[in-house]
């Protein structure tokens, strides 16, 4: 039977705070504190340093948690659907670092899918879907949703496996990674079961981490995807799921926070399944 949860202590690891973020309720709100760290390692082809990878591909390989347990085995999106979008034309994109091999490089904006760049049409947001797909059903972390209005905007993302939590109770151990371009904005997560319904309680992010040992970094892109000048930094959480209530979990809902308040809702996101228990636990929602 394959393990799914490696127990391996790293004596040598950085020192990290606690690796699971502050989760608020839905109507939570607030600012990036900045000053904890979460071990993510990563390999990048193009340098020796990850500093030098921000337009090329980031591929992840393992992360250590607090308690030294490292995971090495990930759960990436299998389908996209659901896409609303209620904001202008050239706010809402994906972006794949342009010397990647691995995922779609580009920068690509929700309103040129349908080959007509004027107006944001139904096959746009259909198109868009698989948009995201291509950029995060994979280990490439240069691949993200960049967003950059603040009105309301919403999709589900499938898993290619079930993920399921190692402990019913809060631990170290977090079976979703999450990441945020420069970690100053929030995002709302809703667990779905495989039937589509959310099950449990809305978990909103709002304080991220920057990556150890190695600080990640992302480009810059113009409004027509040209690469400028400087970057900006990757940070990312781990988030345990039975902060959602639950055990487990096949999909989830991504979108703006209601009440967020003066917090920035403008979230650059990528999400990826952790691989953390080691069989089917019985219940879906606990009290």
């Amino acid at each position: 039977m394959s393990i799914l949860r490696t127990s391996t202590p790293f004596a040598a690891a950085t020192a990290i705070g606690s690796i699971l973020g502050f989760v608020h309720p839905v109507d939570g709100g607030g600012c990036n504190g900045g000053g904890p760290t979460i071990e993510i390692h990563v390999n990048t082809p193009c340098c020796s340093s990850p500093s030098g990878a921000k337009h090329d591909d980031i591929l992840l390989q393992y992360v250590v948690w607090e308690d030294g347990t490292m995971s090495d085995q990930f759960i990436y999106a299998a389908g996209v659907r659901d896409v609303e979008y209620d904001g202008p034309n050239g706010k809402f994109r994906v972006i794949t670092g342009p010397n990647c091999s691995v995922g779609d490089p580009g920068v690509h904006d929700i309103e040129d899918e349908d080959g007509n760049g004027g107006s944001i049409s139904e096959l746009d947001k259909t198109m868009f879907a698989d948009r995201i797909l291509n950029a995060w059903n994979h280990e490439n972390l240069n691949a993200y949703v960049d967003l950059r209005s603040s009105s309301h905007y919403a999709f589900t993302v499938d898993f290619e496996e079930v993920i399921r939590d190692d402990s019913p109770l809060a631990d170290d151990v977090g079976e979703l990674l999450v990441f945020e371009v420069s970690g100053n904005s929030i995002v709302k997560l809703e667990a779905m079961n495989e039937a589509g319904q959310v099950i449990g309680q809305p978990v909103i992010i709002e304080d991220w981490k920057r990556v150890a040992p190695d600080r990640l970094y992302v480009g810059r892109y113009t409004n027509n995807g040209t690469p400028r000048c400087g970057s900006y930094e990757y940070k990312a959480i781990g988030v345990d799921i039975s902060e959602f209530g639950v055990t487990q979990l096949m999909s989830l809902r991504v979108s703006r926070p209601s009440n967020s308040g003066c917090a920035d809702t403008r979230a650059d996101t990528r999400i990826i399944g952790v691989k953390t228990a080691i069989m089917p636990t019985a219940a879906m929602v606990f009290d």
